[in-house]
């Protein structure tokens, strides 16, 4: 293999000459990426992007001597070379996506062109995902999951660099538009052959830095998870980390409706029962821990099956995507791990716990040292079976938001009051079902839009716990006055709320609402912090509650 062509400093370079390098296993793609999340429409516009000349950024490298990580054996569809045994290791750490789409669709192991198909052949040739054809005619791109046709014009773009096929392409080519098609061919082809990507290398045997660079620059674009970086570095012929983790959750955590856990909070809860900070532990802290030990995987997402049963029957929590902090599940997997089986005693103190945390928002914008506090008040508490609040800001149970955001702790806690509400008017498990099951679309605006009162229409006071296909019933029985006793009670519509809503008074009716909802809120709330009954902390010193008695 030639030299690399990546240097120190940052290198332009034919997109021809980076596609030989990694068809020749002289740029690897590592196992803490995704090859290929883009949809067809991204990908497109990848490609339009080169045929007009505009710039689709630069592809950032991580070069190293010594450090060796487990890549994937293909990009795009095709087959990757392995690297040469000691040389210089080369990692793509931004640019998967637009490098899968190119390779994928130019690499010259690709697509026939029509015609080499045979005459009265009914299928499409090639077959692959990948089959991506440029239509002269059009001077675009065809999608191949599309409703544009192949025709006998349509060019398969990985012809491009082979100047063979190309003119094999355009011998085939005739009729009245023959001359138009081969210009605009030419003009293809040399697009792709004179378009320069540059290239950005970051040349370091620290894979703590490398670890570093890949999380902020994924800050961006298509997310990534970190459990793709500590599976690169743990990854061995006995232990598979993602393969481990979705074998856990089909087996684990999908009886208890929790296999679409994301794998965050899972690695956050391995550090957690490795007692290693949540927040400051590296990658390859974490996967040193996991490699010596495996088997803590397996019981950390026990724990956590065990928090979710606990959220399920205690809390009305059905879901993890329902849970305010991911958070939240770390603490209480790790309450779960050292006391697996809790007394009625200490399962009380998490439930008041969990809502406590949420409607005191504790979890926002959460510090590294601040989540150690809250484990280590989790372990005395369980142990214990007395509370433990040792942070510096105590209790205080933070107002709804003007406007209603789901994703907000404050947002998620009003829902599970509107659940709680049609559970207890109609009795069973009603609104916590339809919560679980329909989750953030089941709390619907009702009042119609408005643009001169935008704040009414947006107000926690104008949301309503309904399934969206019976939401327009619901609205018009609202609007009209049709809603009998049972349903007023169970959506917070007291007689005077609705008097104002005859009367057009809209902001009234969300106020009056929203008004009825806080006074329920803080009726569940105040039995748990008496429940709780956190000590109010001086300054940096830990208060026990056995203090105060």
């Amino acid at each position: 293999m030639r030299t690399p062509s990546f240097y120190s400093d940052p290198h332009v370079q034919f997109l021809s000459q980076l596609l030989d390098e990694i068809n020749e296993g002289g740029l690897q793609v590592p196992r803490f990426q995704r090859p290929l999340v883009w949809d067809w429409r991204r990908r497109l516009e990848l490609l339009r992007s080169i045929r007009d000349g505009i710039p689709i950024g630069a592809i950032m490298v991580w070069r190293t001597n010594t450090v060796e990580i487990e890549c994937y054996d293909y990009l795009g569809p095709h087959l990757l070379k392995r690297p040469l045994s000691g040389s210089v290791r080369q990692y793509i750490l931004d640019g998967v996506q637009r490098l899968s789409t190119l390779y994928g669709a130019l690499h010259k192991g690709g697509l026939p062109s029509p015609m080499d198909v045979d005459e009265g052949d009914d299928g499409l040739p090639g077959g692959g995902t990948f089959d991506i054809y440029y239509d002269p005619i059009r001077d675009d791109f065809i999608d191949p999951e599309g409703e544009e046709s192949i025709d006998r014009y349509s060019m398969p773009i990985h012809i491009v660099f082979d100047s063979v096929a190309l003119l094999r392409y355009q011998r085939g080519v005739s009729g009245q538009q023959a001359d138009e098609v081969i210009e605009r061919t030419d003009q293809i082809a040399r697009a792709f052959r004179e378009y320069k990507i540059p290239i950005i290398p970051i040349t370091t045997d620290d894979i703590n830095l490398a670890t570093r660079t890949f999380q902020r620059i994924n800050s961006q674009g298509v997310s990534m998870s970190e459990t793709h970086m500590v599976h690169a570095l743990t990854w061995g012929p006995q232990f598979d980390l993602q393969q481990r983790i979705s074998q856990l959750k089909a087996e684990v955590l999908a009886p208890i409706g929790w296999s679409e856990l994301d794998d965050d909070p899972i690695l956050k809860a391995c550090k957690a029962a490795f007692d290693l900070d949540v927040y400051k532990t590296s990658a390859q802290e974490l996967s040193d821990k996991l490699v010596a030990q495996p088997e803590e995987l397996d019981q950390v997402v026990d724990s956590i099956a065990r928090a979710g049963k606990f959220l399920w029957d205690r809390c009305g929590v059905r879901s993890p995507d329902l849970v305010p902090y991911s958070l939240q599940i770390v603490v209480l997997a790790d309450a779960f791990r050292i006391a697996p089986d809790p007394s009625e005693r200490a399962l009380d103190l998490l439930h008041a716990w969990f809502w406590m945390t949420t409607y005191g928002e504790m979890f926002a914008s959460m510090s590294g040292d601040r989540v150690q506090t809250a484990l280590a008040d989790m372990h005395r508490t369980v142990l214990h079976e007395d509370p433990y609040w040792t942070w510096r800001r105590p209790f205080e149970e933070r107002p709804l938001r003007s406007t209603f955001d789901f994703r907000a702790a404050r947002a998620k806690a009003y829902a599970f009051r509107l659940a709680d509400s049609m559970d207890r008017v109609f009795g069973g498990d009603r609104g916590s079902k339809l919560l679980g099951e329909v989750g953030r679309k089941a709390v619907v605006q009702i009042l119609p839009w408005s643009k001169s009162q935008r704040e009414v229409f947006s107000s926690p006071g104008n949301r309503f716990l309904v399934h969206p296909s019976e939401a327009s019933q619901l609205r018009d029985r609202l609007m009209y006055g049709f809603l009998t006793e049972e349903e007023m009670a169970a959506h917070f519509v007291s007689t005077e709320a609705q008097d104002l809503l005859w009367r057009g008074d809209y902001r009234g009716f969300v106020n009056k609402r929203v008004a009825e909802i806080n006074k329920v809120e803080a009726a569940f709330v105040a039995p748990l912090v008496a429940n709780f009954r956190p000590p109010q902390p001086r300054k940096d010193v830990t208060i026990d509650l056995d203090d105060l008695l």
